[in-house]
């Protein structure tokens, strides 16, 4: 298995390198830009503060706190062992006893993000300052194993099912925050474990934001930002959906947008830099006259990775060096501000191939409208 593997290469780099563990730790926050090293090396979402100590014999130890979610966590993990605790520090210090673990030769990875008492408390037991490799579980973790990328095609699908409620149910008079209660719970009914979802409307949008008070009207143009999480792996999709017929100057503009998409999939190959990527989509702005506005704040960035796993290939920028490999996921967007329309989007999560970016989506962005 995958996870097995990144323990095993976890356990050659710490031979290589002279350690004798890895102490990889997390505060129980799970984003959907940074990664969960818990979650790499263990398969576990923990609730509260947790760690995994590999030692590089590649034997592993998960400790979770609090101590009542020792039965879950270990039902869940890939750890050989799960202890669990009130105290964190005082769970990886008792670990390393066990093992018989020299506390000056343990390697940390993501020590920061811990509350900072139980970071100090935990660099005490390893014996004051201490080796970090802060992006080791991120790197190690940059191509998905085939159960992740199962989880992220159901999450897509999930997020799909959210978009077609959208169009269902939205109507004139309806308030932005009720359509995304309305969402959000609808796709917790089919298994969304967390959502990070956006969206507004505005007869011109300058960028897409969180839903607010605002009711919407004929003629609206409701973007939609929508990022389910399923068994640890986030997903996106960005939407364009209008309330009433689209002009033909909207249809005209939005096709920008998914020419570009189109362009950016077929240039995004494994041994691809990202940079080659976004100028790739950014050609297709600038053909149609908009080279001007391909920068901040008519854009943010052209895609990025997706975390808990892992948030590589990082930012689709065109200043990007990261070269791309065969199983890399993240989403590629295009969303563009554009004079005469606004800010519009379009985006799909994707995976590296050797035919370029293929979406996980079952219908890709199209302009939708809402009968009125």
């Amino acid at each position: 298995m995958a996870r097995d593997i990144r323990i095993e290469e976890t356990a050659d780099y710490l031979e290589k390198e002279g350690f004798e563990a890895m102490l990889a730790a997390c505060n129980g926050q799970n984003l959907f830009l940074d990664s969960n090293v818990v979650f790499v090396f263990s398969g576990v979402r923990p609730i509260g503060e947790a760690a995994v100590i590999i030692e590089r014999s590649g034997r592993s130890t998960l400790v979770v706190t609090p101590a009542w979610d020792a039965e879950r966590a270990a039902d869940l993990s890939r750890t050989d062992d799960t202890l669990g605790c009130d105290d964190l520090a005082e769970g990886v210090e008792r670990v390393l006893k066990k093992i018989k673990v020299n506390p000056a030769r343990v390697v940390t990875v993501a020590l920061p993000t811990l509350f900072a008492q139980t970071a100090s408390s935990i660099e005490r037991v390893l014996g004051g300052k201490c080796t970090a490799n802060d992006g080791f579980a991120s790197q190690i973790a940059r191509v998905r194993n085939a159960d992740e990328l199962a989880a992220g095609k159901k999450g897509t699908w999930i997020a799909e099912r959210g978009y077609e409620r959208l169009r269902e149910i939205v109507k004139p008079g309806m308030r932005e925050f009720e359509l995304t209660a309305d969402l959000y719970c609808h796709m917790k009914g089919m298994g969304a474990e967390d959502n990070f979802l956006l969206l507004s409307a505005s007869q011109h949008n300058l960028a897409v934001r969180a839903a607010g008070h605002r009711k919407l009207d004929v003629g609206d143009i409701i973007l939609s930002e929508i990022t389910p999480c399923y068994h640890g792996q986030f997903v996106q999709i960005c939407r364009t959906t209008v309330i009433g017929e689209p002009s033909p100057l909207l249809r005209e503009k939005y096709k920008v947008l998914q020419d570009a998409m189109h362009r950016g999939q077929e240039a995004a190959l494994p041994g691809t830099k990202v940079r080659d990527v976004a100028n790739a989509i950014n050609d297709v702005f600038r053909e149609a006259g908009y080279g001007k506005y391909c920068q901040p704040p008519y854009m943010r960035v052209r895609g990025h990775g997706l975390g808990i796993t892992s948030d590589r290939p990082g930012d689709i920028t065109d200043d990007s060096e990261v070269v791309l490999e065969e199983g890399m996921v993240f989403v590629m967007h295009p969303n563009q501000y554009l004079p005469e329309t606004g800010y519009l989007m379009c985006g799909e999560p994707v995976v590296i191939t050797p035919r370029g970016a293929e979406s996980f989506s079952e219908r890709d962005a199209e302009l939708d409208f809402i009968p009125v």
